[in-house]
């Protein structure tokens, strides 16, 4: 059987048409505005979604939800703002913020496979917790006055224009590229995300799988509120509500099914840079956030569509062969 050219087929995948898009939408976007000289804020932009569409991803591949990934951002912030101003290293400060992530995942984990509670419900809990928690904070959460030197390794910049935290993202990325392809634990993920029942059949422990998951994601979320707030001179906790709404869309678009096993983290990668021109074009096209989340329904609403008829046509496939091999 004669091997497909591998470049061709990405470019006759899901995430290969996205790119195209993307490319085109790029080179519009740019002839119409001034982004060429935004284009740092914009690649600083594109670091943390990566991350935290990895983080969904995730989760979602596992036919679950984590719509608590936007304020835990801004209570991880706080926790991290604090230690940066009393001059704890950056290498301790990610670890915890790595920790508060985990622990927020664990009691969404622990709560979905102990109680089978659905997650969306469990992680809207932790949104209204975090809300809650905010007020209550030390000078309600504020951090300001962060040295400078601490945001200018945050915002320290390569060649000029790109952020470092840019290529430590796209490290992540290739990490998640090989684990999710050759470590036995991905290969779960995807087999628990496409049937549990399957899965435990074939001797996979789904709930520990499932838990694990969840705390890789809440991992995950902790290296983003780095990403996010290392570049700025003071944390404001609420800053990140509705961040949930970049991160959902980023990993949905991205070719990883709602319904669960199915994905590739490579499409992270182009959704991630599409949100980030979505948003970019509406704010530099003067269209305001009606549109922008106008735009995000829209997209969401597609690829919802996209995955659950592919879904749908692979199911009817296998009933067919099912059928034909029983007659």
């Amino acid at each position: 059987m004669k091997k497909k050219n591998p470049i061709i087929s990405f470019f006759t995948s899901r995430e290969g048409i996205l790119a195209i898009f993307v490319v085109l939408f790029f080179v519009v976007l740019t002839a119409t505005s001034n982004l060429g000289s935004d284009m740092y804020s914009f690649l600083k932009d594109i670091s943390y979604m990566i991350v935290g569409g990895l983080a969904l991803m995730l989760v979602i591949m596992l036919g679950e939800i984590d719509i608590s990934s936007g304020t835990v951002l801004g209570l991880i912030g706080f926790f991290t703002g604090n230690l940066l101003k009393m001059g704890v290293p950056i290498p301790i400060v990610v670890l915890v913020a790595m920790a508060v992530g985990i622990v927020n995942s664990a009691v969404i984990g622990f709560i979905n496979v102990k109680f089978k509670v659905p997650s969306m419900v469990v992680s809207l809990a932790m949104v209204k917790l975090h809300i809650g928690i905010f007020p209550l904070l030390p000078n309600a959460g504020w951090v300001s006055n962060i040295p400078k030197e601490i945001t200018a390794i945050g915002n320290t910049r390569i060649a000029g224009v790109v952020p470092a935290i840019l290529i430590f993202s796209l490290i992540i990325l290739v990490f998640f590229i090989w684990f999710m392809k050759y470590t036995r634990f991905g290969k779960k993920i995807y087999a628990v995300g496409g049937s549990k029942d399957s899965a435990k059949l074939a001797g996979v422990n789904t709930n520990k799988v499932v838990f694990k998951t969840f705390l890789l994601s809440g991992a995950l979320l902790g290296i983003t509120s780095i990403m996010y707030w290392l570049p700025a001179s003071q944390v404001q906790p609420s800053g990140t509500n509705g961040l949930e709404m970049y991160f959902i869309p980023i990993a949905v678009v991205s070719g990883v099914s709602i319904l669960g096993g199915t994905g590739r983290p490579i499409g992270i990668l182009v959704s991630a840079v599409l949100i980030a021109m979505l948003q970019r074009a509406c704010i530099l096209w003067g269209l305001g956030n009606s549109w922008l989340y106008l735009t995000y329904g829209v997209v969401v609403l597609v690829a919802v569509y996209s995955s659950v008829t592919e879904f749908s046509s692979i199911f009817g496939k296998k009933a067919k062969e099912y059928k034909g091999g029983a007659e």
